[in-house]
């Protein structure tokens, strides 16, 4: 493999200057509706033979989202379709020539699975819309793809081999699709019925055989593998509560896995599932755990690369052939985050993903054969790059000894202190990036300087930070509150002019702010937020969420008998507290946390009195996605700041 890739990548180094291709005319400007509308691509994918690229784009005014192709030798968009009053909600390329993907409604409701035909330029149907699946596997030689039907009343839940090449064309009549009645149990080729359980994923292998599934059964969770197709599901002896599988080696005995094993940060190691044997340490960052955001890289069916969020992204290369390549990426397109995130087959055209914290991405592709390194399109062209904010990350320890880390967003051309949003993440497992921001930078133009903090809990900082502390909700609040006292003390936020707003977990944080800080904050604003957790445990149970609700029992207690530990972490109990007014946002269709949550709130803020907004949106879910709803949303919260902090 090193000798047949050595050659292709000497041909590289002497790439000619980047050239930009020509794209069309958006007149500029960072305004609320540029900083707030979708982007123009986003998770674009490259044909295994490296002619075409597909992205995921709003198509027309309404923002709904369809798929544009992109024909990488011309730099031009080739083709495009979208499906009016639904959206695009995942895509992959199942041949050189064909791509499929899946409705939704909302960015929750499925809504059934189409293909798409470069050469034909026309869709076919494969799944109705009552089907909800995830697309897995793509097989580019066989035209199929894995999915992972989970609901649906035409076929069975399971994981199914789904041949795209149907032939129930899809038309449009007067400005409507027309879908013709699909049988997709005839489009399925394989089927692989689940085992009892809950089932959380699967992981299919080099050789497109599904190999390994993770189940939540009779109160454990665990890992089930099997060699064929022909054998039973047997347990593999890891335990998913401290082993993630990252992916299989090309020997069929061989996966990788990363987990703690003893240190502070999560390493990368192989695994031998015949011999159950761990092997040697492959990989460990020192202070990130790389597993959280890896992905990786192959040539043939050799893993060379990965890239990983650390406190910036970092790309890794096991083929010490490859860094020249990233360097000379760097050395092009300077001043940015420089992501080699995908090759085509030959390994002759690479996609590239670029951006800083003032720049939204931009997607480019990167020819050896050419020798040539082209910007294929931006997702924000419309943005006024010199006028962005920039964003600082800083660190600082608790009292508890934990380092924890931040960002700071200043407001251009003003002086600190700074009237100051804390901007918390929702999760609370998951983790702020200092990348460009578009609510952040939406802010920052309108004079406020924002902080947003990977409090204790969030993902990708180590055991005592990610894994030990990941159901801390109290010193979570408390974590955000020394950060924003800590840039009160320094001088950089005005400490009477302080807001707090976040969404999900962050609305929860919002309110916990409000109520445990009476006197800190100015106002709240909190989007989709959770405040009784006794009420969420219980959610959970009559949602079906077999595993979420016995996590939260088990890190949390019973409701039923640990009423004051519920009472403690669940500001619906203490809203007497509040001193200041609160905006409350909320989906009227979000499955994830009830509106309920939100309506109980409004009516706790009426029982005493305590100054409040409400806005409950109609047609949206866990999100506001509409770009005219969430102008109007942006608008209302501008207005409500400007309210309540001069």
């Amino acid at each position: 493999m090193k000798t047949n890739l050595l050659s292709l990548i000497i041909l590289a180094l002497a790439l000619l200057p980047f050239a930009h291709a020509k794209s069309k005319k958006i007149k500029p400007g960072n305004t609320p509706e540029n900083f707030l509308r979708p982007p123009a691509v986003f998770d674009m994918k490259m044909s295994p033979d490296g002619k075409y690229a597909v992205s995921v784009a709003p198509i027309d005014d309404k923002g709904e989202r369809g798929i544009v192709i992109f024909d990488l030798d011309s730099l031009k968009v080739l083709r495009s379709t979208n499906w009016p009053g639904r959206d695009i909600a995942s895509v992959h390329w199942t041949s050189n020539e064909d791509v499929t993907f899946k409705l939704v409604k909302w960015d929750q409701y499925a809504d059934g699975v189409y293909s798409f035909s470069v050469k034909k330029n026309e869709t076919r149907s494969l799944l109705s819309n009552d089907v909800a699946v995830d697309l897995i596997d793509p097989i580019y030689d066989e035209s199929s793809s894995w999915i992972w039907i989970q609901d649906g009343y035409e076929v069975k839940t399971g994981l199914a081999k789904l041949r795209t090449n149907s032939d129930s064309k899809v038309r449009q009549d007067d400005g409507k699709w027309i879908v013709p009645k699909t049988n997709a149990n005839r489009l399925v080729s394989s089927r692989i019925i689940e085992p009892p359980g809950e089932i959380f994923g699967w992981n299919i292998d080099q050789r497109h055989e599904p190999r390994i599934v993770t189940r939540f059964y009779n109160g454990k969770l665990e890992f089930l593998h099997r060699y064929s197709k022909d054998e039973d599901w047997i347990p593999l002896n890891l335990d998913p509560e401290l082993w993630s599988i990252e992916l299989f080696g090309a020997e069929k005995s061989v996966i990788y896995i990363s987990g703690y094993n003893g240190e502070e940060t999560k390493g990368l190691y192989s695994y031998d599932i015949e011999k159950a044997e761990l092997g040697p340490l492959l990989y460990r960052d020192d202070y990130y755990d790389f597993s959280d955001t890896a992905r990786y890289l192959f040539f043939k069916d050799q893993v060379v690369g990965m890239w990983y969020h650390a406190d910036k992204p970092k790309s890794i290369w096991f083929a010490p052939e490859l860094q020249p390549i990233q360097n000379m990426v760097d050395g092009t397109i300077k001043n940015r985050i420089n992501i080699i995130y995908q090759a085509s087959d030959d390994f002759t055209r690479f996609l590239v993903y670029s951006y800083s914290d003032k720049l939204p991405p931009e997607y480019s592709v990167l020819d050896i054969k050419n020798k040539t390194l082209k910007l294929i399109t931006k997702s924000a062209p419309w943005l006024e790059e010199d006028k962005l904010a920039s964003t600082d990350i800083f660190h600082f320890q608790t009292p508890d000894e934990l380092r924890l880390e931040g960002y700071l967003t200043r407001p251009p051309n003003t002086q600190a202190p700074y009237p100051t949003i804390v901007l918390v993440h929702g999760g609370p497992w998951t983790r702020d990036h200092p990348g460009y921001h578009d609510e952040t930078q939406f802010f920052a133009n309108k004079g406020y300087a924002v902080l947003r903090l990977n409090y204790r809990g969030s993902t990708g900082y180590g055991r005592k930070i990610s894994d030990e502390a990941a159901y801390e909700f109290r010193a979570m609040q408390d974590d955000i509150t020394q950060a924003v006292k800590l840039l009160v003390d320094q001088g950089i936020a005005d400490k009477s002019r302080l807001a707090i707003m976040g969404a999900s977990f962050g609305g929860y944080s919002a309110l916990c702010g409000a109520v445990f800080e009476p006197e800190l904050y100015r106002c709240a604003i909190t989007n989709m937020g959770v405040f009784d957790w006794e009420e969420m445990i219980k959610a959970r149970k009559w949602q079906d969420h077999q595993y979420s609700h016995f996590k939260l029992k088990e890190q949390l207690g019973d409701p039923e008998s640990d009423t004051n530990r519920f009472e403690e972490i669940s500001p619906i109990y203490h809203i007497e507290n509040i001193k200041i007014p609160i905006f409350v946002v909320h989906g009227k269709n979000d499955s994830n946390v009830s509106i309920k949550q939100s309506k109980r709130l409004k009516s706790e803020l009426e029982k005493y009195g305590i100054e409040h907004e409400t806005l409950f949106v109609g047609g949206e879910g866990h999100n506001v996605f509409s770009l005219k709803k969430r102008l109007d949303l942006y608008q209302r919260i501008l207005a409500f700041l400007e309210k309540n902090m001069d």
